[in-house]
């Protein structure tokens, strides 16, 4: 069943469509869920006609959709779906959303604690950085140049909705990214597996956890502009964490501090 727009959905596959329209793909039942929540977050979804009455939660995501006038809501068959969607097995929907916008000043005046991430390029390990993130009330993220694109359908999927309300800002440069934070107060702390354990540092007051890529960690010149080296202790012979991991580690200990 043919539908009118997916030929853009099937655009926006490709990570040059996306940026060029500032939207990406939404897809399955809790992830459209949560873009509905989300003023204005959503353009269009689809649905499968043939899953609607098989699922009670389909159906009921189906009518929030046709009460929203801003949301442009249409038909297909689940064979069809298919085709549109990145999953194997689809939840009988997929959509678009808007690409949010965040004010940059605004997240480093936040008082919150902030993420810088340098590299990351594994899309589960951002999705699941995002999603902890907001779960332990930081203010935001910011990714330099060279990380993994927030708006790729695996990195959105795996933060189940957090990519519409955590302020992510994207394509930062370190210098001038370090230097307007220290201007604001923050400190920043990189991790090092030589840094001071991170259990006796103090997080009582605005700063910034500066985190690298999976393989390499932290480029050594962006490791010059932090204030601080913070290390989180591990059993030998293990010398390194999943960086989504470490991102947990430390935004739960600073939320704790902060309690």
């Amino acid at each position: 069943m043919a539908v009118k727009g997916s030929k853009r959905i099937l655009a926006l596959k490709k990570r040059k469509a996306r940026e060029q329209e500032g939207a990406f793909l939404i897809e399955g039942i809790r992830l459209c869920e949560e873009a509905l929540k989300v003023d204005g977050a959503t353009e269009q979804l689809i649905f499968a006609r043939d899953m609607l009455d098989r699922n009670e939660r389909l159906a009921t995501l189906h009518q929030t959709a046709e009460a929203d006038a801003d949301v442009m809501v249409q038909m297909t068959d689940r064979r069809a779906m298919k085709g549109m969607c990145d999953t194997e097995t689809p939840q009988g929907v997929v959509g678009v959303a808007r690409e949010p916008e965040w004010d940059r000043e605004e997240v480093i005046q936040s008082g919150k604690p902030l993420l810088i991430l340098d590299q990351v390029r594994d899309p589960g390990n951002l999705g699941m950085i995002v999603r902890t993130a907001e779960a332990t009330g930081a203010g935001g993220i910011f990714l330099l140049k060279g990380s993994v694109e927030l708006l790729n359908a695996k990195v959105v999927r795996s933060t189940m909705g957090s990519v519409f309300r955590l302020p992510v800002l994207i394509d930062q440069r370190p210098g001038s990214l370090c230097d307007d934070l220290k201007r604001a107060g923050v400190h920043i702390f990189a991790t090092d597996v030589d840094g001071r354990l991170f259990t006796e540092v103090d997080y009582s007051k605005p700063h910034a956890f500066l985190l690298g890529n999976e393989a390499f960690g932290i480029n050594p010149e962006v490791v010059k502009l932090a204030d601080q080296t913070v290390g989180i202790p591990m059993a030998e012979p293990v010398n390194s964490l999943n960086v989504g991991v470490a991102a947990g580690v430390l935004l739960y200990q600073g939320m704790s501090s902060r309690q």
